[in-house]
């Protein structure tokens, strides 16, 4: 199975991370990134929901949601995967670009890649759970438009025999994004281009 690793909001499928700069709408608020909800979530209705929610960076979100000063709900173990799927949910569906990027990976393995966290990550080294990589492919599976199917670029797909007709079908699947998701895959892959 295709894996597609992802973690930096400015390398390829950097919309998936939680610092992504795509705003979501829950709660009847407005929060900059997931993170800033997810964090903030951890304190639902105290005065640190709003503290967090109106911190000016998602690294600030998430110092302020990992202070153990601060009393976390007492449900946060059974919640927070809840949680960060109602923002995922919330991202694709007020972002049509995330939406069609998310769907654009076909059936591939979506894995956030980084030593810094073994439960939403990988930790590194595979050995994590990869819980937001795992919350994104069951998003991406109750999508309409899901059929499965991965285009990458050809660059990556040398032993491709009809390299004509898969740059023809990829064009078309293209076509087919937004031009909000079609400018931020090119943007990711225009090295390989």
């Amino acid at each position: 199975m295709t894996q597609i690793k992802f973690y930096e909001t400015n390398k390829p499928y950097g919309c998936f991370s939680n610092f992504s700069k795509h705003p979501i709408e829950l709660n009847n608020k407005r929060w900059a990134t997931v993170e800033h909800y997810f964090q903030a979530m951890k304190f639902e209705n105290t005065s640190f929901e709003e503290e967090i929610r109106l911190l000016r960076t998602p690294m600030e979100a998430a110092i302020a949601g990992r202070d153990r000063n601060k009393p976390l709900r007492k449900d946060w173990e059974e919640m927070k995967e809840i949680i960060m799927r109602r923002a995922i949910e919330a991202k694709c569906e007020q972002h049509e670009s995330v939406r069609d990027i998310l769907v654009s990976t076909g059936n591939c393995l979506l894995i956030e890649h980084t030593k810094n966290d073994s439960y939403w990550a990988d930790g590194g080294d595979g050995s994590g759970q990869n819980k937001l990589g795992q919350l994104l492919m069951e998003v991406r599976s109750e999508q309409p438009e899901f059929n499965g199917v991965f285009y990458p670029p050809l660059q990556c797909m040398e032993h491709v025999a009809d390299k004509e007709a898969y740059l023809s079908e990829q064009q078309s699947w293209l076509m087919s994004l937004s031009e909000e998701a079609r400018n931020e895959y090119s943007r990711y892959f225009k090295e390989n281009r």
